[in-house]
C-alpha cells in the first residue's frame, strides 16, 4: 500500500512539474518537452500526436493531423513507399554516431539560449559531439518557436539552420 501511494505521489509530482514548466518559462517547456519525447518512440502516427499535444499551439497541432491524414491516404494508393515522417519524427538531427578510437558518442542536447517577448519565445537547442569529437563535427542548432496560449507557452514551430521550418516543409510537401 506504501509503495503504490509513493508511486502515486511520484507521478502527480511528474505532472505538476511539467504543468509549471510550461507556464514557467519558455525553456522550462522545451527542456520538458524534450525530456518526454526523447523517452518515447519517435513513430510518427496519431499516437505520436496526442502523447505530445499538450506542448503543442493548436495550429502546430492541426497541422500533424493534417500530415498525418495525408501520409495516409498516400499509403493506400502507394503502401510502399515511405511517407513524409517515414523515418520518424524526434526533433532533433539524425544521430550518427561519432567513433574515436573504439568508443562511440552521440550528440549531447543542451537547451540554452532564448528570446521573449509577451507573447512569443524562440528557443536554441544545440546538438552536438562531446569534445572527442571535435574532428569537423560542428554543433547544429534547432530554433523552438513558442506562443503564449492561455497563460502557458507552447510550441509554435521549429527553425532548422538553414533557415527552414517543420510547418514550412509539411505545407510545401506535395505526394
Amino acid at each position: 500500500m506504501i509503495v503504490r501511494a509513493f508511486i502515486s505521489l511520484v507521478i502527480i509530482a511528474i505532472a505538476s512539474l511539467a504543468a509549471l514548466a510550461q507556464s514557467a518559462a519558455p525553456d522550462a517547456t522545451v527542456r520538458a518537452f524534450y525530456a518526454y519525447s526523447n523517452s518515447r518512440s519517435s513513430t510518427f502516427n496519431r499516437r505520436h500526436i496526442e502523447l505530445r499535444k499538450k506542448w503543442y499551439t493548436p495550429a502546430l497541432y492541426a497541422a500533424f493531423l493534417k500530415q498525418l491524414a495525408e501520409d495516409e491516404a498516400y499509403l493506400k494508393t502507394h503502401p510502399d513507399d515511405k511517407p513524409f515522417f517515414g523515418d520518424g519524427l524526434d526533433f532533433r538531427p539524425l544521430e550518427e554516431p561519432c567513433e574515436v578510437g573504439d568508443r562511440s558518442y552521440k550528440r549531447v542536447q543542451s537547451v540554452y539560449r532564448s528570446q521573449m517577448t509577451t507573447s512569443r519565445a524562440e528557443v536554441e537547442v544545440k546538438f552536438a559531439y562531446p569534445g572527442a569529437c571535435t574532428h569537423g563535427y560542428q554543433p547544429i542548432i534547432y530554433k523552438v518557436n513558442l506562443q503564449k496560449v492561455s497563460g502557458k507557452w507552447l510550441i509554435n514551430d521549429w527553425t532548422y539552420e538553414d533557415g527552414r521550418t517543420l510547418v514550412g516543409e509539411m505545407k510545401s510537401h506535395k505526394y
